[in-house]
């Protein structure tokens, strides 16, 4: 008889085999002896009673190398658990840490994104959040301190002039009360102007569109500004009167973008110069373009980006006049008619200001 093991390394497999010829036993099991083979030569005749004592040995050592498995198996799993739950808690235990600093406005702590999974998906996602909190912070900062710079103006004129009355003993030239009265209108339209655009840019301004001629909107437009132009010695050109161009707007609200543009057009350019209006089809052929063009002293490059900024000027003295709200006003006007405003520097000198409104 021979006695043949096979030490596998993973189940335990136990099989007996009699016969006339020989006794063998195959046995394999999670020992010392990995993967290795031995035999063992056993006499034809062997007792019965030595296999069966045989066997049990080899069961008992079965059952021993089971449980250091299970043990090891165990043991093995509670550190991968441990692993994985530090793997899965870290990088949230990252994002409270951040967002509490954000609670507490703190808004110039970002999360570090070390991998785009779900959690670098949440923590790009919170990082836009928070520089968009930045970004509104920073912008109600500063119309905080434009609208006390420009507040502080007019209110120190009026504050001089009624110390001036009080303390004259004589009575009051009602002449002298003008520069108040102008003053206190400059500070009424601020006001309004601001009101206006907090309104537009919450979108809680609502419009009151319907299909328009745009071409007549413009030539009346025209008509009304060709007094003040011709009082500042600009020639003022209209579109065509009869090439009807029909649109879906807000005929106050547009009004008050072309008027803002040929305000701003009539400010800079000199005696002499030219304004034109014209209307232009737009590449897209659900829009069209309406261009405002004049032939004054262009507007600096660096200054383009900031034009539509509030309370932005490009010419930072008093004699400018407006408080840099208009052309902001005007933008958002256009973007809620679902359009769009660009403003760059003729080629053949001046600015030319395009809005792209919908058919």
């Amino acid at each position: 008889m021979t006695v043949r093991f096979k030490i596998f390394s993973g189940m335990a497999l136990l099989v007996i085999l009699v016969s006339t010829a020989y006794i063998g036993t195959t046995q394999g099991y999670l020992g010392s002896l990995f993967g290795r083979y031995f035999t063992e030569g056993v006499p034809r005749d062997i007792n019965p009673g030595q296999i069966a004592g045989f066997k049990d040995y080899v069961m008992d050592q079965m059952e021993v190398k089971a449980v250091n498995v299970t043990l090891f198996t165990a043991g093995l799993a509670l550190v991968i658990c441990y692993w994985l739950s530090g793997l899965m808690t870290r990088p949230l235990e990252r994002l409270i840490s951040v967002m509490e600093k954000v609670a507490d406005e703190q808004l110039d702590t970002e999360i570090p994104i070390q991998r785009m999974d779900e959690y670098g998906q949440v923590s790009s996602a919170f990082n836009k959040m928070t520089r968009q909190l930045r970004k509104t912070k920073n912008s109600r900062k500063r119309l905080v301190e434009d609208v006390a710079h420009e507040l502080r103006t007019p209110l120190s004129i009026v504050l001089t002039k009624l110390e001036l009355v009080q303390q004259n003993t004589t009575p009051v030239n009602p002449e002298a009360l003008l520069p108040l009265h102008d003053e206190v209108l400059r500070l009424i339209h601020l006001v309004d102007e601001l009101r206006f655009l907090t309104s537009a840019e919450a979108g809680e301004l609502h419009l009151q569109t319907k299909k328009s001629d745009l071409t007549s909107l413009l030539t009346d437009l025209v008509e009304l500004i060709q007094p003040e132009a011709e009082a500042h010695g600009i020639h003022l050109f209209g579109p065509d009167r009869e090439a009807g161009v029909d649109v879906n707007i807000d005929v106050k609200r547009i009004k008050q973008v072309f008027l803002n543009l040929v305000g701003n057009s009539l400010r800079y350019t000199p005696a002499g110069g030219d304004i034109s209006i014209r209307i232009s089809p737009s590449e897209d052929p659900a829009f069209v373009v309406v261009i405002v063009k004049d032939t004054g002293p262009g507007i600096p490059e660096k200054e383009i980006p900031h034009l539509f900024d509030r309370f932005y000027k490009v010419d930072k003295s008093e004699r400018s006049g407006g408080v840099g709200l208009g052309l902001a006003i005007t933008r958002q006007i256009v973007i809620l008619h679902g359009g769009s405003i660009e403003v760059k520097n003729s080629a053949d000198g001046g600015a030319e200001f395009a809005v792209q409104l919908p058919c």
